[in-house]
């Protein structure tokens, strides 16, 4: 039984949503029980394999990934994702016509024990289902985000060639809030929401910004600040630190996606950028 799952990478956080936001990008790892195309047989302590076996699963895992590891952009949450799939369903005998339904009907395990692993639900969440989703331990709820908005939207990802820690990241933050901030926050991710399912990109514009991590996070890395002015600067709808970084993530319309990511190649040489889409389908079979 040679089983294969194609999971898209992630942006989680998207400004005010910490831990609670993710969104699944056009960037997909390709993880199987058997070689295929130019994937590679995993170790035991890849994180791909710890999740097979986490999930039940018996015996070799190969893994194909151009989502870079380190840089904020759901690595190892996609990779540990696909290990998971493929562990569950190997222990229920499932074949590969009956995968992305399977998926489907195991959401929630999947997502479980994802996040068990990862130490958080954002990223694992939007990997498996698809689209911008608000997780958390106690649901995960898709943003039912306006098709218009989907079709003419690229999400713009500068990616730095030196890596961050996302254990190391966290390690800066507060460990309590003043009241305000949280109130700051509680506002723009709930407008964020609204301007996704309406469309309204001059809500979208005010309501990702953040009082509770990005400062702390850009202070070691204060390029990527740069990075993220430059993109509004430049015409972007809005820019954010991805996950915990240092990838720089931002809202731009599709017509100027490559003009404004071919700028920032330029100015920016310590990086490189990748114009994607929004994923809306999640983990699925890699062998349709």
């Amino acid at each position: 039984m040679n089983l294969a799952v194609r999971v898209p990478a992630t942006s989680a956080n998207l400004g005010p949503g910490f831990d609670v936001f993710g969104m699944a990008l056009s960037l997909f790892a390709n993880v199987s029980l058997g070689p295929i195309d130019d994937a590679e047989l995993v170790s035991v302590g890849h994180p791909a394999m710890q999740a097979f076996v986490r999930a039940g699963g018996i015996g070799q895992l190969w893994v194909h990934s151009p989502i870079p590891s380190g840089r904020g952009l759901g690595f190892s949450g996609a990779v540990r994702v696909g290990g998971i799939v493929l562990g569950l369903a190997q222990k229920y005998s499932i074949g590969s016509d009956q995968l992305n339904v399977f998926i489907a009907e195991h959401r929630d395990e999947i997502i479980g024990i994802a996040a068990e692993l990862e130490g958080h639900y954002d990223n694992v969440a939007a990997s498996v289902i698809g689209g911008i989703v608000v997780a958390s331990p106690e649901s995960t709820v898709a943003v039912p985000v306006a098709h218009s908005f989907i079709d003419r939207m690229r999400v713009v990802a500068w990616v730095p060639f030196f890596q961050t820690s996302t254990d190391s990241s966290r390690s800066t933050l507060r460990s309590e809030v003043e009241r305000a901030d949280a109130v700051f926050n509680i506002a723009r991710a709930s407008q964020m929401v609204i301007a996704l399912t309406t469309g309204d990109l001059d809500l979208l514009r005010v309501s990702m910004a953040d009082r509770l991590h990005q400062d702390q996070r850009l202070h070691d890395t204060p390029m990527c600040r740069e990075v993220m002015d430059r993109f509004v600067e430049l015409g972007a709808i809005t820019s954010w630190l991805s996950g915990s970084g240092p990838t720089v993530a931002a809202f731009v319309e599709k017509d100027r996606a490559h003009e404004i990511a071919d700028i920032l190649n330029r100015e920016f040489s310590e990086g490189h950028t990748k114009v994607l889409g929004i994923d809306c389908q999640g983990a699925r079979n890699a062998q349709v």
